[in-house]
């Protein structure tokens, strides 16, 4: 009772004095131990750890706690030595050998270190990514090292490493692993990895993840005839079209296409951001080769000060204007083609066709009506 009051109210004098009651109960000198390492006491808490792991050899939980004030008091030996003993203890659970390899790690022994704190991550997968992140340093900071020291074994394990490398700039190499491995993605997992790569800037890598049974392929359009399903969530190469705007509406429209069965309409009600584009793509061309951008539009009581366009941006950071169509005229209800031409900078691999509006005179920037999409092809020249 005494010790259980002394851990409830944080009172070292009564575990004290409960240890001194029942000097054989391990419970009252591992609550004496935990209150005088939480005041700094490092040695009086190692020696109510030690007769506390007397008291009970196979608890790997008073083990654990013994190793850690040994590295407190500076026996890194005596430290490595409990971690391990609670290994032993208990050799399913993650935390002992975690502990263990950190131990390790720090006496110098990263090969005996690097191989327990895998196997902690193995037996928690939620600790994967922290060996992954301690791997790092201690391979020097070395993509290619790392790689080879990694050893992942499961997709999972894969993939998270696949991912470090990637956010650290390493996307080659990261790539490079998850090729090697022929481990599976699961759907989640692969937007996260295109994720990362698109924010890399890694492009090429990005689209083959995405293209897996679709794409076009380098210097092409994906679905330029708007004739697969709608998304507002792909963060890829195709059609992206934009969501939550009360100022426009998207569909796809079976009403005299263009050509195949269906054309994009934008459906203009009320004031939105004319710099935003309602419908874009992120389309991979060669850095350096001249292009030439076709597509198709019509409309119908179009009326606004800022009228619709396309626009070519490179996908690099900044976003850089390359091309810009003409205005798509407001009262031609027929089918027209519009074109434009351009060249992809040194060093740009992508691409985003944009449908957007030119900036009005004055704000607010309404527009209403509606503008039909269609035909939108790209030509290498």
């Amino acid at each position: 009772m005494i010790s259980d009051y002394a851990e409830r109210a944080r009172v070292p004098a009564a575990a004290y004095s409960a240890s001194l009651l029942t000097p054989g109960d391990p419970e009252a000198h591992y609550a004496l131990a935990g209150l005088l390492a939480d005041e700094g006491d490092s040695a009086g808490a190692l020696r109510a750890y030690e007769r506390a792991a007397t008291l009970r050899p196979r608890d790997y939980v008073i083990r654990l706690e013994l190793g850690k004030v040994k590295e407190q008091v500076g026996d890194a030996e005596g430290a490595a030595e409990a971690f391990r003993e609670a290994a032993r203890l208990a050799p399913f659970y993650a935390q002992p050998r975690w502990q263990l390899g950190n131990a390790l790690l720090r006496a110098g022994r990263r090969d005996e270190a690097l191989e327990e704190m895998r196997g902690a991550g193995a037996s928690d997968p939620a600790l994967y990514p922290n060996f992954v992140q301690t791997l790092w340093y201690a391979t020097g900071e070395n993509a290619q090292t790392f790689a080879q020291a990694a050893r992942p074994q499961t997709p999972e394990q894969t993939l998270t490493v696949s991912r470090f490398l990637i956010k650290i700039g390493a996307a080659g190499d990261g790539v490079r692993v998850l090729r090697e491995s022929g481990a599976p993605i699961t759907e989640e997992s692969k937007h996260s990895l295109l994720a990362d790569l698109l924010a890399a800037g890694d492009y090429a890598d990005a689209y083959d993840v995405w293209s897996k049974g679709r794409g076009a392929g380098r210097g092409a359009v994906t679905d330029g005839g708007f004739e697969e399903a709608a998304r507002t969530d792909d963060e890829g190469f195709g059609w992206r079209f934009a969501r939550d705007s009360a100022a426009f509406k998207l569909s796809l429209d079976a009403d005299s296409p263009r050509q195949g069965a269906r054309s994009l309409r934008v459906e203009f009600a009320g004031n939105s951001e004319p710099a935003a584009p309602a419908v874009s793509q992120l389309v991979l061309v060669e850095p350096g080769a001249r292009y030439r951008l076709s597509f198709s539009a019509r409309a119908k009581d179009l009326v606004t000060g800022g009228l619709p366009f396309v626009q070519v941006n490179s996908a690099s950071k900044g976003g850089e204007a390359l091309a810009a169509s003409p205005d798509i005229a407001p009262d031609v209800a027929e089918w027209r083609d519009y074109a434009v031409e351009f060249a992809a900078p040194a060093g740009v691999e992508a691409i985003r066709i944009d449908l957007k509006r030119r900036p009005c005179t004055s704000s607010p920037c309404p527009a209403f009506g509606s503008v039909w999409l269609d035909s939108v092809g790209l030509k290498r020249l």
